[in-house]
């Protein structure tokens, strides 16, 4: 039987055109000034948990799947959270500082898109070894954010980390985009 790590995985939409064009070119740096949808999407997180506070009353703590140090062209997850932190202009909701993460990524790891689900576990199970924790997350319900939900083999490591290494009492998920399906 196999464990499963996060309980839920909510996604602001699904991927497919044209947003998914527009994540490939956010995340990959494809055209200039793509940068700036990460403070589009870091609105979009907050106005959906805004819209959706009964799902996220009870969470402790709000961070982003972490990008690899000094990845190019930007750390897109990242550069998404710090929007949505001051986006939360209120401070209504928990997100992490972002000067100060809470959870990193040490090193760059394979990469899994356009992979096989093995390869794709492979690659989600390299990304998690190589994640540190900043400060204690224990007993903490977290919202773990990420940009696109494929497998959910990622979420699978990053829930099995936060929660055994972690002693996190719970993880949830929200993606910007989830591959139909």
């Amino acid at each position: 039987m196999r464990t499963r790590f996060f309980t839920r995985v909510d996604a602001l939409a699904l991927y497919a055109a044209p947003l998914e064009q527009t994540i490939k070119e956010y995340k990959y740096g494809l055209k200039d000034g793509s940068q700036g949808w990460g403070v589009i999407f870091g609105r979009l997180i907050v106005g959906w948990l805004e819209a959706n506070q009964d799902l996220v009353a009870d969470i402790d703590l709000i961070i982003g799947n972490p990008t690899a140090p000094g990845r190019a062209p930007l750390q897109h997850i990242e550069l998404m959270m710090r929007a949505a932190h001051v986006e939360d202009g209120l401070d209504r909701w928990p997100i992490a500082e972002p000067n100060s993460p809470i959870l990193i990524k040490t090193r760059e790891t394979g990469k899994s898109a356009g992979k096989g689900w093995p390869e794709k576990m492979e690659a989600a199970r390299e990304h998690a070894a190589a994640l540190k924790l900043r400060q204690s997350v224990e007993g903490q319900r977290i919202l773990l954010v990420d940009d696109v939900f494929t497998t959910g083999s990622q979420f699978h490591t990053v829930g099995k980390f936060l929660i055994e290494t972690g002693k996190a009492s719970e993880v949830r998920g929200l993606v910007l985009a989830r591959v139909p399906g």
